[in-house]
This record gives C-alpha cells, structure tokens and sequence, in this order.
C-alpha cells in the first residue's frame, strides 16, 4: 500500500505500488545499438520507440550524411531504424540517440 500526502494536508490511499521510471532501463543500454520503430517525425529528427513506454530522438544530421532539409524524406513512421544510444537524460526525462559507426 501506498500512502502520500497531498498538498492540500489530504492523505492519500493507493494499493497500486509506485511505477518504475521507463527511462532508468535505458540508462543501462547507453553505448548499445538498438533497433526500433520511427514513431514520430519532427523537422529536426525522429522519434524511435527502444522498448514499451520509451522513446529516444534522433537528431536530423545524425539519420545522414547526406544532405537533406526534412526527416521525412530519409524515414517514415513505421519504419525500423538501428541506432546507438547516447545519452539517458534521468533528470531532463531524455534519451539522445546517435547513429551506429
């Protein structure tokens, strides 16, 4: 059981136990590479889905080396990307990815 105190002085009941955050297991992958779906295009990168409720961005410059202004004309939503991830941002709710070298 789960008890917390709101900020009005109520006390609150919860039998649910606290959800762990999906980030922390992406903090021990920093340096692999992992293959996932493109969730979400941007016009400065992509969205790639790592593992259930975790998702890393892959900066524009980092899908290419070729010249290109959107990321929609190098991925789709749907599509499998392999990428490095680079950073696991705890506090900042972040995850930075690269591409593989």
């Amino acid at each position: 059981m789960l008890i917390t105190v709101t900020r009005a002085g109520q006390v609150a009941l919860s039998l649910k136990a606290p959800q762990e955050d999906p980030l922390n297991r992406l903090a021990d992958q920093v340096g692999r590479v992992l293959t996932g779906p493109v969730v979400k295009i941007v016009s400065f990168g992509v969205a790639v889905r790592l593992a259930p409720d975790v998702e890393g961005f892959l900066p524009l410059f980092e899908l290419t080396d070729q010249p290109a202004e959107t990321p929609d004309q190098l991925a789709e939503e749907g599509q499998l990307i392999t990428v490095k991830v680079a950073e696991a941002d705890l506090q900042r709710h972040r995850a930075r990815l690269d591409r593989p070298h």
